[in-house]
């Protein structure tokens, strides 16, 4: 097929996708969408198989995807993760208890390469899975391969129920106290604003152009540094660090890929690249996957249970928003901005009690998703890689 046919029909299929996503609130994902179009179009015969590598995209998404997790890097906002220490102690022993569960009885049950090939997909995020497709593919580990993208695919329809029911249950307790209500009712969301330090550049040098070549630096230096550790720390996991540390020197600026106004087209070309092993995916292997997939659901929620009970004794959190925490890996953003907002409108019975319950629960799920799926999931996935 030829290269701007097969890009055309993606770009297609991408925009249906996020506008199937836009309809359901994010209930229904883009990815999702994306990847039952795909295989749709492959088994029924109507797309080649190899209409993904003659839109050119396997090569170029590799090398652009250093750029967008540079970007994601510079969101990391060191100051609300301290003002919310309790809500990232609590991600992060939840999640570790998901991935512990799932390696200690996945493996003996399923075998070593799926369990570690799931245990970073269920932390969550399209990073990991494109670390950990990536590497099972270079390792000729088809199935493992299928499996995550199945895994990452259906996850939301995982933790979005469970997040959705304990957060209801949490948002009525919380309702019924007129002191926290009268507290929350008044607070407004603390606003992140740019970082400043020693390397940044004069607004002469605020130009789209000059933004994808700071980022083109960065994702280099990463790659250096990834080279220097022998490969030890993964090259994706090193452009997150990196990310943060420039934000930090005021080199990037926060969200930076959002100013290139290519923002659209790279998250399009990584997003695809991450489905690209979807063209030798058969029906037989997809059903052969379901065990694996219901196994690691099951093990991942329940170490998040536990977990999340354990954080909220200790941190005297409520046991439902602990939990909530933990299993915001299964969707992170928006839909950690979607569920306390329909919370609020549903559970509020005024004005001020609704505003009480988003200021309540938005600011901790936004931290809990970007410690999960933005930072954990990408650090896990790094650290898995070297299991396989």
């Amino acid at each position: 097929m030829t290269a701007v046919i097969a890009l055309t029909i993606l770009l297609c299929i991408y925009a249906v996708g996020e506008l199937i996503a836009q309809k359901t609130k994010a209930v229904f994902s883009t990815v999702l969408g994306i990847a039952l179009m795909l295989l749709a179009g492959f088994w029924s015969g109507l797309l080649p198989r190899t209409i993904i590598d003659d839109a050119q995209v396997t090569g170029f998404g590799n090398v652009i995807a250093g750029l967008l997790i540079v970007s994601l890097g510079t969101t990391i906002d060191f100051a609300e993760l301290r003002r919310q220490w309790k809500v990232v102690v609590t991600s992060l022993v939840c999640l570790c208890g998901a991935v512990g569960a799932i390696l200690l009885i996945g493996i003996p049950i399923i075998g070593q390469d799926m369990a570690v090939a799931g245990a970073p997909i269920f932390a969550g995020g399209s990073a990991a899975t494109l670390i950990m497709t990536t590497a099972l593919e270079e390792k000729g580990l088809t199935l493992a391969s299928t499996f995550c993208i199945v895994l990452y695919v259906t996850q939301k329809f995982i933790g979005v129920p469970i997040a959705s029911l304990l957060l209801r249950r949490t948002a009525r307790q919380f309702r019924d106290d007129p002191k926290l209500v009268a507290e929350y009712s008044q607070q407004q969301q603390a606003g992140s604003t740019a970082a400043h330090g020693p390397l940044q550049l004069p607004p002469v040098f605020a130009r789209p152009s000059v933004y994808l070549a700071k980022l083109g630096l960065v994702a280099v230096s990463a790659h250096f540094l990834s080279l220097l550790t022998g490969g030890v720390i993964h090259y994706f996991v090193l452009c997150l660090i990196m990310g943060a540390v420039f934000f930090a020197l005021g080199f990037l600026e926060k969200g930076i890929l959002a100013k290139t106004q290519a923002s659209g087209l790279i998250t399009f070309f990584v997003t695809i690249l991450i489905f690209s092993n979807l063209a030798t995916t058969t029906p037989q292997q997809v059903l052969s996957v379901l065990p694996a997939l219901i196994l690691s659901a099951v093990c991942g929620v329940a170490g998040t249970l536990v977990m999340g009970f354990l954080c909220a004794k200790l941190l005297r959190f409520p046991f439902g928003l602990a939990v909530s925490f933990g299993i915001s890996c299964t969707f992170g953003f928006p839909t950690t901005m979607l569920i306390p907002q329909e919370v609020a409108e549903a559970f509020g019975r005024n004005e001020a009690e609704k505003a009480a319950i988003l200021n309540y629960l938005l600011p901790k799920m936004l931290t809990a998703g970007f410690v999960t799926v933005t930072i954990a999931s990408v650090l896990i996935a790094g650290v898995a890689v070297r299991l396989l």
